[in-house]
């Protein structure tokens, strides 16, 4: 399981059409990497969802320029969850998602800008 350290919306942005905000998850276990994870509403219900889980393994000594565009980003969207043992993918997602709305005033803020944009 992720243990999630820290999470802050960096910035709103689009993905797939999707209004979506871009939160950044700093791990709890030494070794994990950083993640992007990507935020929308959907449709009926409003519900906040993770549509997309970028991993992040840069190095901020070397890369401080917050350069998106090399290999240190990984999009894991499909393959963060799959290695989980004891439960299946979509339990230790479904954990992972409510931990991080669960994280600080996280989850409150995140429906007020994407619930306000659907």
């Amino acid at each position: 399981m992720y243990a999630i350290q820290d999470a802050k919306i960096r910035r709103l942005t689009e993905v797939d059409g999707l209004s979506c905000a871009e939160v950044e998850v700093q791990p709890g276990n030494a070794g994990d990497p950083s993640l992007l994870v990507y935020v929308a509403s959907t449709q009926p219900g409003n519900e906040l969802q993770v549509v997309r889980i970028v991993r992040n393994h840069s190095d901020a000594a070397i890369d401080w320029y917050n350069n998106n565009m090399h290999t240190a980003f990984e999009d894991a969207t499909d393959t963060a969850f799959e290695n989980s043992e004891g439960v299946t993918a979509e339990e230790d997602k479904a954990q992972f998602q409510s931990n991080l709305f669960a994280f600080g005033l996280l989850g409150p803020t995140l429906q007020r800008y994407l619930i306000g944009q659907a």
